[in-house]
């Protein structure tokens, strides 16, 4: 008598481990990724979704663009670009932003740095949004090139020559 409670025992056990199994596939059945790995490695490296300031820039008044502000909401109050709207990074994947990634709309995304928008562009490309583009800078470089100061024509360049010439400075100090 024994033997079969325990059989009935483990019997449940195990049909409660798959039904729970099943209740958990389609839960979240819905955050499968729908890009195999390769196809993704490709996109990356063709940096195609990566848009300069200039570019960014141009787009931020056009109707065909959206720009989104993955940062907090404090982030948002303190500082954002013009027309942007705020989604932050962990509410990216709540129910009610998945009409508005599926829209034909052009999304641009930024936040504090290129690594963020990078992760939520990731993100939202796995799962199957189209669309998806990102501010290839950081925020700062944005908020002084464009919004601020607009000192320069186009953002700086790695590696540009000194301002200054050093070596005819140190020579009228020298001599």
């Amino acid at each position: 008598m024994k033997h079969i409670n325990l059989l009935a025992l483990g019997g449940l056990i195990i049909l409660l481990a798959v039904l729970f199994g099943f209740a958990t596939l389609k839960i979240t059945g819905k955050y499968k990724f729908k890009r195999e790995s390769t196809e993704m490695l490709e996109i990356v490296s063709l940096r195609e979704h990566a848009l300069s300031i200039d570019k960014v820039k141009s787009h931020s008044t056009d109707d065909e663009y959206t720009l989104i502000d993955i940062r907090t909401p404090k982030e948002y109050m303190i500082y954002h670009i013009s027309n942007s709207t705020n989604i932050p990074f962990d509410r990216l994947l709540d129910d009610d932003n998945m009409d508005f990634f599926n829209s034909p709309k052009k999304k641009i995304i930024y936040g504090t740095s290129s690594v963020g928008a990078n992760a939520a562009w990731m993100i939202l490309t796995q799962l199957g949004y189209d669309n998806l583009f990102i501010l290839d800078c950081d925020l700062n470089d944005w908020k002084l090139y464009v919004d601020e100061k607009n000192i320069f024509s186009e953002p700086p360049k790695k590696n540009e020559d000194p301002k200054f010439d050093y070596e005819s400075i140190i020579k009228e100090t020298e001599g």
